[in-house]
């Protein structure tokens, strides 16, 4: 049961993601051809529907577990297309000294709707079960593509460019030609890919080595948000240092974040160590995005987002995925432990090529 148990968290946050690197990667072509708020309509749509399908089997007693992760699967078929178009849209409304701060705003915006949904939804979960929570979730999807059709005049697209019609293959190619382009996505499949265990050992660490509620699970989440949103606005400061550096070291510093939860089964120490984590991640996902945005040509940005995203975006579920097994084997407590020490091992080995690279540039400048 344990097992079952553990293996259905990991394909449920698969489902939750992969289906849409499939959809991102057959319709890359066509990106640029749709108006993006009609995207998000149907993301919005794809997402209530089938969200609201398992809250009401959920409420019923009807949900069985294929039909759980169906359901997800088929909730998050447009959810990759959007992270193309977000890359892109800053890039071009913006002069590139305002990127850092662009992209904090919008890591902000997100961080912070997360602060108060963890703990509302473990206490909910706790009280009423989780199919009202499924529910309210379809329910703010709804509101979405309410917003959206309320907008009832479309922008005409912005007319295609020939030498982008290669689609998703340019965006392939330019990371592998663009050392700081394959590089980062690179670090970010493998430090998604060491997170992706943790979404499935946490629950568990919670349940089964704590003994404490669905609450407190919320609550860790909840902490965890409010110091990335912390974390997120401290990018604007912090990139001064080095994009690079600072960005390997968000990677090390949430690693170290981790390992307290293999040694301990403190709860205090818990919240601790997930506020802090969040804190030091906050920076990284708008330093990784200006990373991105410098480094590609702007006729290619849309292309090397999607490239880039088919591959990180998937990191994390696949990790989740094989997490399942993972806590199985190890068990929850050794898994967190496991995942922050790879994740450090990570960074480390991120600075030395980082060392060895900017050393064979300098000879090579030199050299001319």
């Amino acid at each position: 049961m344990a097992m079952v148990r553990v293996s259905l968290i990991g394909e449920a946050v698969a489902a939750y993601t992969l289906p849409g690197v499939l959809v991102a990667l057959g319709a890359s072509r066509v990106l640029k051809r749709l108006d993006p708020r009609f995207i998000i309509l149907v993301d919005a749509i794809f997402r209530a529907v089938p969200l609201a399908l398992i809250a009401g089997l959920a409420l019923t007693d009807t949900l069985s577990p294929i039909l759980y992760v169906s359901l997800l699967g088929c909730s998050s078929l447009f959810g990759l297309l959007g992270i193309a178009g977000d890359l892109a849209a800053t890039t071009e409304l913006l002069p590139s000294e305002l990127h850092v701060a662009a992209n904090s705003l919008n890591s902000v915006a997100s961080f912070s709707a997360s602060i108060g949904g963890p703990a509302v939804a473990g206490v909910l979960i706790a009280t009423v079960g989780p199919g009202l929570v499924f529910a309210i979730d379809a329910a703010t999807y709804v509101l979405l593509a309410g917003a959206v059709l309320a907008r009832r005049r479309y922008q005409p697209p912005t007319p295609v460019v020939k030498s982008s019609s290669a689609g998703i293959r340019d965006g392939l190619r330019a990371l592998w030609n663009f050392p700081a382009l394959g590089a980062i996505t690179l670090l970010c499949v493998i430090f998604y890919g060491l997170y992706g265990p943790v979404e499935v050992a946490l629950p568990l660490y919670v349940s089964s080595v704590l003994h404490a509620s669905a609450s407190v699970l919320g609550g860790y989440w909840t902490v965890f948000a409010l110091g990335a949103t912390l974390g997120a606005l401290g990018a604007t400061s912090i990139h001064r240092f080095g994009l690079w550096r600072m960005t390997i070291a968000a990677v090390a510093a949430w690693g170290v974040c981790l390992i307290p939860f293999g040694f301990t089964t403190s709860v205090v120490i818990g919240f601790i160590a997930m506020s802090v984590g969040g804190l030091v991640y906050g920076p990284f996902i708008p330093l990784k995005k200006t990373i991105i945005q410098r480094s590609a040509r702007r006729e290619l940005l849309t292309q090397v987002a999607a490239a880039s995203g088919v591959f990180t975006v998937s990191a994390s579920p696949v990790g989740a995925a094989l997490g399942g097994p993972l806590v199985a084997a190890l068990g929850a407590r050794a898994t967190l432990a496991f995942s922050g020490l790879a994740t450090v091992t990570t960074a480390l080995v991120a600075v030395a090529v980082l060392l060895v690279y900017r050393r064979r540039t300098r000879k090579l400048s030199g050299d001319q």
